[in-house]
């Protein structure tokens, strides 16, 4: 079967940094360690394992993130993922071969497969302490157990991902896709997950006053979220194109802040500042900081500047939610601790603990859609053929022209 294989080289990786400074499309050239290759089809791991169809494959901005060389070569992540790696964690897909062990499932069904590599998947006991709380994505045998090293589906060299026609899964990551959910609404269930998720970590109470920074589809998700849940909080969306901030203000967003990328830092601190009737405060070198601000701020960007926004643009003892897929970076902390703000961090999906109920991320999602709460039509922007891979990075990576709230690689047989 042919894939997108990213497989990155010293040399190579070197080279596409200092030349994607000036040229974007060395990231899918053939400079770049991405390839669309004859890769084999994944045999199952054992019994417990299936092997999934793919569907409809998401475009993650963590995938992105990988293949346009946004972390720094130090990142810890590169040491939990075992290359080659067959990209893609986000799927809607259907069982095409069942192991002799598994239970309950079919070849033919539709699923959603969560993508986290944990204890239960590698076949370890006893689970470690996350595990054995339904926290299976902050799992501690990541690099454990007899698999090579994987956080999730498409960051390994052993399940392939849904960039590819088939990959493969253990049985406990399958959720089964309800009859009245498309497939251009379930390949959308994992960022949603990520977004509610996020919103769990902190549910605002309905006086306060929450900041979403960025306009992708976690950030909507996170304001689509807050509403589904019924949360009244006031919401500002910093974006960067008035297309999202079109988006944010239909998902619930009370007001929408375009800050286009040419703003300085201080414009955008003053317009943030009027916002939220705070006071922007200069320094030198055209740092900037924050009197008064928001009481929660989620960072649905993660870098460096958007994790210092969002500690600067909070409140005293506010609370920063840090859902971006933030690694290596400078960061301004003075606010952390000068204005004593609580800082957590929203990685993945698991066992949600909601109203003394638990019930995975997934399955909350599947109510909340089913339900009609969460509105999302629309927000599946572009769908690609894989093989149209350099067309859809370059129109992703074209500042906003493109219009994409969400692109997936759909595959037929």
């Amino acid at each position: 079967m042919k894939a997108l294989v990213y497989n990155p080289r010293p040399l190579r990786w070197a080279v596409c940094k200092a030349l994607g400074r000036f040229w974007r499309g060395v990231y899918w050239s053939r400079v770049s360690g991405l390839r669309y290759c004859d890769i084999p089809v994944p045999e199952l791991l054992g019994d417990e394992w299936v092997r999934l169809r793919t569907v409809l494959g998401g475009i993650c901005g963590t995938d992105l993130g990988l293949v346009f060389q946004r972390s720094h070569p130090a990142t810890v992540l590169r040491s939990l993922t075992s290359f080659p790696v067959a990209l893609g964690h986000e799927n809607v897909a259907i069982v095409d071969a069942v192991g002799s062990a598994v239970p309950g499932w079919r070849v033919g069904q539709r699923v959603c497969v969560e993508p986290a590599l944990s204890c239960v998947v590698r076949g370890i006991k006893p689970l470690c302490p996350p595990c054995r709380q339904g926290l299976f994505s902050l799992c501690e045998n990541v690099a454990g157990g007899e698999m090579p090293a994987g956080t999730m589906i498409g960051a390994n060299n052993f399940t392939c991902g849904s960039w590819a026609p088939y990959f493969i899964a253990h049985h406990s990551q399958l959720h089964a896709v309800p009859d009245e959910i498309d497939d251009a609404t379930a390949v959308l269930v994992d960022p949603l997950a990520c977004s509610l998720h996020a919103v769990l970590r902190r549910v605002p109470a309905p006086q306060e006053h929450v900041m979403v920074l960025g306009g992708g589809i976690i950030g909507l998700g996170i304001v689509a979220c807050l509403r589904a849940l019924g949360c009244r909080c006031r919401i500002t969306a910093l974006v960067r194109y008035a297309f999202q901030a079109e988006w944010m203000r239909s998902a619930g967003a009370g007001l929408a802040l375009v800050i286009p990328r040419g703003a300085s830092s201080a414009q955008r601190y003053e317009q943030v500042a009027d916002a939220v009737a705070g006071r922007r405060v200069a320094a030198l070198f055209g740092n900037q900081t924050m009197i008064g601000g928001f009481d929660v701020a989620y960072d649905c960007v993660g870098n460096g500047r958007s994790l210092t926004d969002c500690m600067n643009f909070a409140r005293a003892r506010g609370t920063v939610v840090e859902v971006g897929t933030v690694q290596i970076g400078i960061v301004d902390s003075t606010s952390l601790w000068m204005s004593e703000l609580t800082v957590l961090g929203a990685y993945g999906r698991q066992t949600e603990q909601h109203h003394g109920e638990g019930k995975h991320t997934y399955e909350m999602v599947f109510d909340l859609l089913t339900s009609g709460k969460l509105e999302v039509c629309g927000w599946l922007s572009r769908t690609y053929p894989p093989s149209a891979y350099r067309r859809a990075l370059a129109e992703l990576a074209s500042g906003g022209r493109a219009r994409i709230i969400k692109a997936a690689f759909v595959h037929t047989e």
